[in-house]
């Protein structure tokens, strides 16, 4: 039975269901799960491990509720750095189309280590690309997972259809490779079941989960939609989509169904516990009250709102109703950054933007108390998880660690929470646990060489990059649009 004690914390945010934070605080670990909490000092004689925490704050493993760790290996990419959604997606998929295994082991190495590193512990994926005829992609991710130790919720996606117009537009571009992001169901459904018997385990402090869900509402396949949700009840997982939805989606909805977006949702299946959506940006009244009412979750996910130009979700209304609103990192290409740490630090911030002069701050701004439990105890509820999102006795011991002993926290002592989440600059971990065991220690992976995650997902990405041009002579590299750039010489 190994110990390990945690010692000399500045402050520990337990965010246990009184709220407590200890001072000077110590925590025992023992065989994977959270032992004891207290004040220092500690009055344990031996641990087969000890770490030194003096000036640090100390809070439970943040998680991740929406990511797409295939896009990791393809950030910042010229040709769509300046585009709204749909005009984004059609710029990236011949490039994602050239997606294979070892590429998403890469890519999944790059998003998991990147998370870690910043505090996250446990983070759903939804990995909605699989081409059918290139092996299998769920693997990769688990492997990679298990290889940079992160707690993995694998929302194993599709795309039974594409958003919009996009696949009349793509289809000179790409010609047949279209069908690699196409699913035909006679290949996924069976894909799907072979995935929740194999991988999925919903016993309590387990490592892997599954949930279901296409990339987004399929309004042309309610039927579909009815059979993933049928899928996910037998299985005993959860259900994963995006959902803004703007005004396009519902008069598409309306046009397809003669029902809104909402009644699709009910008549699908999709409304109850373990329903969880990203982004929600424009959601009215009527949908708020209905997520809050079934126990849908939100996963908010800051800085693809700016990046995306979508408009800023109503977070007050949605906390007020009693939804639970989670925080989400988002794909590599929709966020360019992979930090956990700063999407609860700008998370924290949006949503006071354009807030109505005559509206109370008081009630409606969050403290940073209140983020720091969007991304923990609200993300675990979402996840349909007891076991973490807070430090107490006999969770599981995700812990982290973020050194305030910095010139950019200068100041904020009197409230170490808010010097991490509204001073700080650095987003590195001093330390990172999962279940007991030391991934990141001093804001370096203690799992894996980060040097060789740098060099062979770099090349993952190069490759994709020239096959996606070869195929469709699109130059990824040649900005779009008007505007001053620089020209390498």
């Amino acid at each position: 039975m190994t110990t390990v004690i945690l010692r000399n914390a500045d402050c520990i945010y337990t965010c246990d269901d009184r709220n407590r934070a200890y001072r000077n605080g110590y925590i025992l670990v023992r065989n994977h799960r959270i032992a004891e909490i207290g004040h220092e000092p500690w009055q344990g004689h031996h641990a087969d491990i000890s770490h030194d925490l003096t000036g640090c704050v100390v809070i439970p493993g943040l998680i991740n509720t929406h990511h797409h760790f295939f896009q990791s290996i393809v950030r910042g990419i010229p040709a769509t750095q300046r585009a709204f959604a749909i005009d984004w997606l059609a710029g990236l998929y011949p490039l994602w189309s050239e997606l294979d295994p070892e590429a998403l082991y890469w890519a999944s190495m790059t998003a998991t280590a990147e998370l870690l590193l910043t505090g996250a512990t446990t983070t759903a994926d939804h990995s909605y690309l699989m081409p059918s005829e290139d092996g299998d992609f769920v693997v990769s991710q688990v492997n990679a997972a298990t290889d940079t130790g992160i707690r993995l919720h694998l929302v194993r996606g599709s795309m039974p259809t594409m958003e919009g117009d996009l696949a009349a537009r793509l289809a000179p571009v790409m010609g047949k490779r279209l069908r690699r992001l196409q699913d035909r169901d006679e290949e996924l459904i069976p894909a799907i079941e072979d995935a929740l018997r194999i991988h999925h385990d919903p016993s309590r402090h387990s490592m892997l989960r599954l949930a279901l869900g296409p990339t987004g509402v399929s309004y042309a396949r309610p039927d579909f939609m009815r059979r993933i949700a049928d899928i996910a009840a037998a299985g005993n997982c959860g259900l994963h989509t995006h959902y803004l939805p703007r005004q396009i989606e519902r008069t598409l909805s309306r046009q397809l169904t003669g029902l809104d977006p909402l009644s699709v949702l009910a008549e699908s299946g999709w409304l109850r516990p373990g329903t969880w959506f990203a982004h929600c940006t424009e959601l009215d009244d009527n949908e708020i009250k209905a997520f809050a009412e079934n126990g849908c979750g939100v996963a908010h996910c800051p800085r693809t709102i700016i990046r995306l130009g979508y408009q800023i979700p109503r977070i007050a209304a949605m906390r007020r109703q009693g939804i639970r609103v989670g925080i989400g990192v988002d794909g590599a290409s929709s966020n360019d950054s992979g930090s956990m740490l700063n999407e609860v630090r700008l998370g924290l911030m949006l949503h006071r933007i354009n807030t109505p002069d005559d509206a109370d701050p008081l009630s409606e701004w969050m403290t940073p108390y209140q983020a720091l439990l969007m991304a923990t105890r609200n993300g675990a509820a979402i996840l349909g998880r007891d076991d973490i999102g807070h430090l107490a006795p006999d969770m599981s011991a995700d812990i982290v660690a973020f050194d305030l002993d910095d010139v950019s926290y200068v100041g904020a002592s009197s409230d170490p929470l808010a010097a991490l989440l509204m001073c700080g600059s650095d987003s590195r971990a001093r330390l990172t646990m999962v279940n007991g065991r030391t991934v990141v220690e001093n804001g370096k992976l203690a799992s894996f060489n980060e040097d060789a995650i740098v060099t062979n997902a770099g090349a993952a990405g190069h490759r994709l990059l020239s096959a996606a041009q070869r195929h469709t002579g699109i130059d990824f590299a040649r900005p779009t649009g008007e505007g001053q750039q620089a020209h390498m010489v």
